[in-house]
């Protein structure tokens, strides 16, 4: 189950899993799918499936895959934060200042809609809770998530705005045209205006909060051990995939098919938009960490095949976006907005495939990915070996 090096075949598997999910939401972005008119769609081949697959991804996949990966990254803080002896805190600092940068980079270079620099400036807060129980962890987060629902209820009586600001809109509107027919420094140009909105966007919705709440949920997991084989809590991990699947399926489902127009109808939308997330993610994980505890063949296989890709979050990550914006933005492959949403999931499914060889490949050569390498390098200040020893 665990490999060399203290790492965790389950928890690896697991990030891969997050990694494909977040792929499938981001190519509506980077392809321009989900920036053209309905009318524009039904003229692109396959687009007979793509009501129905917008519809199930908004259900299962939408916001949750990257709740799966905030708790991937509150599990793997309190991991390396059990490890640390020497100046944690500073430790941990220097990790989210590096990644900040990173962050930063992919963000203005490639993609606005990163996800990184919020990680980052949220994993310093997370700092301050690295001695924290689990029950208290599990607490705290659930008072998060409680604050946000009250904020989002009682935000428009506030005159706080619903949805996409103006500001955030008009900058939307003004500069996603470059991605179709711009030059690669037209493309930074609008990716530096596009950060802002992507940012004002979170602000509004409070996804900070969210995202925190998750790594402290991650945080918890970690000082249980779930991901461990041997650490029991067969229950716990039951029970935490029955009622996150359930209860958050349904939710989902509400948020995205009601109207609210019922104060009952509100209330369920509401918890949807907050909770629904939070659940599926915790039940996704949940349900693939007790069938990875398993030794079947197609238990391992399914494992072993991910758990590459998740050693690799990082690159991958970021890898994802460089294929994308080369093969759909037009200052090179010129393919924006012209495959319809089904042609993407095949696309997207092709694409992870080719990471999945790679990153198998690349660690049979490599000890880590070439941005988990340098990363790494500038946590600890020294260079750290790259190539695998030969026996």
């Amino acid at each position: 189950m665990a490999q060399k090096g203290g790492r965790i075949d389950s928890l690896d598997a697991l990030r891969g899993f997050a990694i494909f999910g977040i792929l499938l939401i981001n190519i509506q972005v980077f392809s321009g799918w989900g920036f053209v008119a309905t009318e524009t769609r039904e003229g692109l081949a396959w687009s007979e499936w793509d009501q129905p697959i917008a519809h199930w991804l908004d259900i299962l996949v939408r916001a949750k895959f990257y709740s799966l990966f905030s708790l991937l990254f509150g599990y793997s803080f309190m991991m390396l934060a059990q490890k640390v002896e020497q100046r944690p805190v500073r430790y941990h600092m220097r990790r989210m200042l590096g990644l900040l940068v990173i962050g930063t980079a992919h963000s203005l270079l490639f993609s606005p809609w990163d996800i990184l620099m919020l990680y980052a400036v949220m994993g310093m807060v997370l700092g301050a809770f690295m001695n924290f129980r689990p029950v208290s962890l599990a607490l705290l987060a659930v008072c998060l998530l409680s604050l946000v629902g009250v904020a989002l209820w009682f935000g428009p009586q506030l005159g706080l705005p619903e949805g996409r600001g103006a500001l955030a809109t008009r900058l939307l509107q003004e500069h996603v045209p470059a991605l179709s027919g711009g030059t690669y420094p037209d493309v930074v140009e609008a990716n530096a205006y596009l950060s802002v909105s992507v940012l004002l966007d979170r602000l509004e919705g409070l996804r900070p909060l969210l995202a925190l709440a998750m790594f402290l949920l991650g945080a918890a997991a970690a000082q249980l051990h779930l991901a461990e084989r041997d650490s029991g809590h067969i229950k716990l991990l039951l029970t935490v995939a029955l009622v996150g699947l359930g209860l958050g399926t349904a939710l989902a489902i509400a948020e995205v098919n009601l109207q609210p127009d019922t104060l009952v109808e509100r209330i369920t939308v509401l918890a949807g938009e907050v909770i629904s997330a939070p659940l599926l993610a915790l039940g996704y994980g949940a349900l693939l960490l007790f069938w990875w505890r398993g030794n079947g063949l197609v238990t391992r296989g399914v494992r072993s095949a991910l758990a590459p890709v998740g050693r690799m979050a990082l690159t991958n990550y970021i890898l994802q976006s460089v294929v994308c914006i080369f093969i759909f933005y037009g200052f090179w492959g010129d393919r924006f907005a012209t495959v319809s949403l089904a042609g993407l999931m095949a696309f997207s499914l092709a694409l992870f495939l080719g990471q999945m060889i790679v990153s198998a490949i690349w660690l049979r050569i490599f000890t880590q990915g070439p941005l988990e390498w340098l990363w790494r390098w500038q946590v600890k200040g020294t260079r750290p070996r790259l190539f695998k020893r030969s026996d």
